[in-house]
């Protein structure tokens, strides 16, 4: 008898613990009429079709971090970052005495990290802005503004050493910094200029418009260096000088703001990628997606997914009886030897509208922990769950022509990925993972 009881008591343990527990497994059970009855189901033979193209147009205007350096990929080819800022006076009404002589003008850039090999030098160039930059205006990867000829930074050549943080004169700086010494010709600009141009910040703007900072081609290796534009601790240009009647020295710094225009500009080789990669982004052929998809940052590469079978996978088990529970979109990433190359941390994933808009998935509202789209190092992998997704192509209820996946931070990281394609030689290439239900009339 007291056996009966326990046997009981730890079946009604189970059953309330079922009760109470609700898994993602489930996540379509909620829409089964009482009484039908039904199977569970299982596959992974959904056939994908993928690849990889370039991205068009990426807004690069105002991000919080900025991009500058120079990187040869062997599979993507060469990527280069320059940088477009304008300046901001530190204090209005300046000024620099009568007859100021200019000691150094020094361009500090705050750093934050690194991507790439950092023991390859790296060549900068620094030029005056020719045009004005817009704060309402809009900059994308491929915008240029003109700049005056003159290299105010000569040529300088540094190496982009990780560093947790930099000794400044006296000053020991939280971050690492990139300081460039420019020509004096640029200060006595500058402490030079009417009283006028020192009165407001608009003034200043329409004095000097700002500065282009560009780096020199890499040929091999090379790295992308993170700034921090708005830091002003660590971010600016400064202007060292002493009053002609003294020797005092003295020192007036121009910052970067979130209320000034900046962006980054990303110039791509692609010609010297991989053999695949050049066929299949610059040439155009499609069909080698099914073996390898690329991905990159900086307004570079993103790959579109469609699933040409779905309405005739569906109409063969009565899409109107199809309830799909659980569809899991698994994305191996492979790895790299490349010396630095950080592996991408998540991925984002869009559907594509019939009028080339896009919008995020309905999953997408379940919440990240549900969703997904972070990388797993246990896995080596990034899965999105999109059950809802194919649940409306199969209904008819969405007329989505695919998926764009793509870098999170694709234009402000300089992460790059490749991705095994559904028909690569191997176990671990794209699929998704679907379990659904059938049920009755």
């Amino acid at each position: 008898m007291a056996r009966r009881l326990a046997t009981l008591f730890a079946a009604s343990l189970l059953l309330i613990a079922a009760s109470c527990s609700k898994t993602t497994e489930n996540v379509g059970n909620g829409l089964l009429p009482e009484g039908d009855h039904f199977g569970v189901y299982y596959t992974d033979t959904l056939h994908i079709e993928c690849h990889s193209q370039i991205i068009d147009s990426m807004a690069t205007k105002g991000m919080t971090t900025a991009l500058l350096g120079s990187i040869v990929d062997p599979d993507l080819g060469r990527t280069t970052a320059n940088l477009f800022t304008q300046l901001r006076l530190s204090a209005t009404n300046q000024h620099f005495g009568n007859n100021p002589s200019i000691d150094s003008v020094v361009l500090q850039l705050g750093v934050i990290g690194y991507f790439g090999d950092t023991t390859t030098p790296q060549t900068l160039h620094v030029y005056e802005l020719a045009d004005s930059l817009r704060y309402e205006t809009e900059y994308y990867q491929f915008s240029d503004i003109a700049a005056k000829p003159v290299d105010l930074a000569n040529g300088y050549t540094f190496l982009p050493h990780p560093k947790t943080n930099s000794v400044v004169g006296n000053d020991t700086l939280s971050q690492a910094v990139i300081r460039i010494p420019l020509d004096h010709s640029l200060g006595v600009l500058l402490a030079t200029a009417d009283s006028s141009v020192y009165r407001s910040q608009q003034a200043f703007k329409n004095f000097f418009p700002g500065l282009k900072v560009s780096c020199e081609d890499a040929t091999q290796n090379g790295s992308i260096s993170y700034l921090l534009p708005t830091s002003n601790s660590l971010t600016k240009l400064e202007l060292y000088y002493h009053e002609a009647d003294n020797d005092i020295a003295m020192r007036y710094d121009y910052y970067i703001t979130t209320d000034d225009s900046y962006f980054n500009q990303y110039l791509h080789d692609y010609s010297l990628g991989s053999d695949n990669f050049v066929q299949q982004v610059v040439e155009g052929d499609t069909a080698l997606g099914q073996q390898i998809l690329y991905l990159q940052s900086m307004g570079g590469v993103r790959a579109l997914l469609r699933f040409p079978n779905i309405e005739t996978w569906g109409d063969t088990l009565q899409h109107e009886h199809l309830i799909i529970n659980e569809a899991k979109l698994v994305l191996p990433i492979s790895r790299t030897d490349a010396p630095g190359y950080a592996t991408v941390a998540s991925l984002a994933l869009l559907s594509l509208n019939a009028d080339g808009s896009t919008t995020v998935l309905p999953d997408y509202f379940e919440g990240s922990a549900y969703y997904g789209g972070s990388y797993s190092s246990s896995t080596r992998s990034v899965t999105f769950r999109i059950s809802e997704y194919l649940q409306d192509l199969v209904s008819g209820k969405s007329q989505s022509q695919g998926l764009y996946l793509s870098i999170t931070g694709a234009a402000y990281n300089a992460y790059r990925c490749i991705i095994p394609g559904p028909e690569f030689s191997g176990e671990n290439v794209i699929k998704c993972n679907i379990k659904y239900s059938i049920i009755g009339e």
